[in-house]
């Protein structure tokens, strides 16, 4: 027996399989992980700032996941209809992923701001300070030419402020350094000088890496429900009464 829309009747084995997309099965139950969903959208203990909102975001993924992966025994559905339910359910959290990316790259532009703002009121340049910055700059010039002096100055901005805060706000050139020890050492006296400002620079920087997942996480939640093909092949022939 076949329904009118040409799928298996139901109770069909092919209509109650264990997933609508096998292929996808590791994917699906990945996506009903809260492990695997710690790493691809952010781990809540690690982003404090959207813990409550990242924890209601893995009970919505989980949830729906599960709705998903449920359709593939429903013997009240047959393949089409599970597969178009299926959809439906990927479109709302699909949905709701890209308005929680949404939320979460603006806060993440925030807390880099704010920890930038705390880091700059601590290191930051000082008034009445521009001619003992610019003999430590002097002095760093000379100490670079060899390990033991670039250990000297390794020593010395980590306890002393004024050295540490030349550092942070000196380009690199003025004190012959490259970009990328500069960076370093600049980073470095944030976390020992500013340790607010240091905690949420690193939740910024963390929050914004997660956020670029969000869209895979898209593609991964449509791959994994339904099977394009059956879908376009039902709307096509769906007839509205």
């Amino acid at each position: 027996m076949r329904s009118v829309m040409g799928s298996p009747a139901i109770g069909h084995a092919e209509g109650n399989s264990v997933h609508l997309v096998p292929s996808r099965a590791n994917t699906i139950q990945n996506l009903r992980t809260n492990t695997w969903l710690r790493i691809k959208l952010g781990d809540p203990e690690k982003l404090p700032s959207v813990k409550n909102d990242l924890e209601a975001l893995f009970s919505k993924v989980t949830a729906t996941t599960e709705k998903a992966q449920k359709l593939a025994g429903d013997r009240t559905r047959n393949k089409a209809q599970q597969h178009m339910a299926a959809h439906e359910l990927a479109v709302q959290l699909s949905s709701d992923l890209r308005r929680h990316a949404q939320i979460f790259g603006k806060k993440a532009s925030e807390l880099k701001d704010d920890g930038q703002a705390v880091a700059d009121e601590i290191l930051g340049p000082r008034d009445n300070y521009g001619y003992l910055q610019s003999e430590i700059r002097g002095w760093i010039r000379d100490q670079i030419k060899t390990p033991e002096g670039m250990q000297k100055v390794s020593n010395a901005y980590k306890v002393d402020l004024q050295v540490a805060s030349t550092i942070y706000s000196s380009p690199s050139f003025l004190m012959d350094m490259t970009d990328q020890l500069h960076s370093t050492m600049r980073l470095k006296a944030v976390e020992l000088f500013a340790p607010s400002g240091f905690k949420l620079l690193n939740e910024g920087v963390e929050l914004a890496d997660k956020v670029q997942n969000y869209e895979r996480v898209v593609g991964d939640v449509h791959s994994s429900y339904y099977s394009h093909e059956v879908v376009e092949a039902a709307q096509a022939s769906r007839v509205e009464v």
